[in-house]
């Protein structure tokens, strides 16, 4: 059974990148590297985009051309928020597929700190397991 719903990762979501780009230092660093990123999660299916604007989900998301594109399933995301991914074994078991610019990927990384300090507070808040 997925972690979360559909409907529960688009709230959750939304709110934790639009937190991260206002009030953290995410969105300007996001801004100066001139990254977005597109999410492909499976189980549950959500799409998202996010750039220095914000998130946008599902068809809007499909429609936009990324920097880098990350594919992984619903708990892999959980886990990787909850810093209990590491990273270079999910790529190399494939638990995580990226794709874009080696050194973009690479960049990315360090950029989505401070959602993980954040992420537990949501958990807390939509009733996810920690």
């Amino acid at each position: 059974m997925p972690i979360f719903t559909k409907q529960v990762a688009t709230d959750l979501f939304g709110e934790l990148w639009m937190k991260m780009i206002n009030e953290t230092e995410f969105g300007p660093n996001l801004k100066a590297a001139n990254m977005s990123i597109l999410f492909v999660v499976n189980d549950p299916e959500v799409t998202m985009f996010v750039d220095g604007n914000g998130p946008v989900f599902e068809d809007e998301a499909r429609a936009k051309v990324p920097t880098v594109t990350m594919k992984m399933n619903g708990d892999t995301v959980h886990k990787f928020w909850l810093k209990q991914v590491f990273i270079p074994k999910a790529l190399a078991m494939r638990q995580i597929i990226a794709k874009g610019p080696v050194g973009k990927v690479l960049q990315l990384l360090p950029l989505l700190k401070p959602g993980q300090v954040l992420y537990p507070d949501y958990c807390k808040k939509f009733n996810l397991p920690m």
